[in-house]
C-alpha cells in the first residue's frame, strides 16, 4: 500500500513539473513576421537577394545579413507612409522615419556576422539601420506596421 502511495505521488509530482516546463522557442521556420498585411516566414527572407552591412554598435562593428526594408515593404504594398511602428514579439515597440525604413542600410537581419541570429532577445530577425537610432534595432521583430 506505501508503494503504491509512493508511486502515485512521484507521478503526480513529475505531471506537475513537466506541466510548469517552460515551452520550447518556436522553430525558426515556423517564425512569421508581417509587413503591413503580408506575412513573411524567415525561411522566404533567405531566398530573396540579400545585403550584408558593415554597422557600429557600442564600439564594435559587426557584419549584419538581412533583406532591405524597402524591399518587404514594397512586396507588401507600401509606398505612402511617414513612419513605421516595429513590433517584437515580447511587445516591444519603435517608430521609425520614412527617410530610416527606406534608406538602403536599414534591413531585416537573420545573421550577424555569418552565423543566425541566436539571441533569445534578437532572433530570429532584426531590424538595424545605418541611420536609425539603436534604440530602434529592435529584436525578435514580429511586426512592421503604419505608424500613427
Amino acid at each position: 500500500m506505501k508503494k503504491t502511495i509512493l508511486v502515485c505521488v512521484s507521478l503526480l509530482v513529475l505531471a506537475l513539473l513537466a506541466g510548469c516546463a517552460n515551452t520550447p522557442p518556436a522553430e525558426e521556420s515556423a517564425w512569421k513576421f508581417t509587413v503591413g498585411d503580408k506575412e513573411f516566414t524567415i525561411e522566404g527572407l533567405r531566398e530573396m537577394e540579400s545585403v550584408t552591412i558593415e554597422l557600429e554598435k557600442k564600439g564594435e562593428v559587426n557584419s549584419y545579413t538581412g533583406v532591405p526594408l524597402s524591399v518587404l515593404l514594397s512586396e507588401a504594398g507600401i509606398t505612402d507612409f511617414e513612419s513605421l511602428t516595429l513590433e517584437a514579439g515580447d511587445g516591444y515597440t519603435a517608430s521609425i522615419t520614412r527617410e530610416e525604413a527606406l534608406h538602403n542600410n536599414s534591413i531585416l537581419c537573420y545573421a550577424l556576422d555569418g552565423e543566425d541570429l541566436s539571441s533569445e532577445k534578437n532572433a530570429p530577425l532584426m531590424f538595424v539601420s545605418e541611420i536609425a537610432s539603436t534604440k530602434s534595432w529592435v529584436g525578435n521583430l514580429k511586426k512592421v506596421s503604419l505608424g500613427e
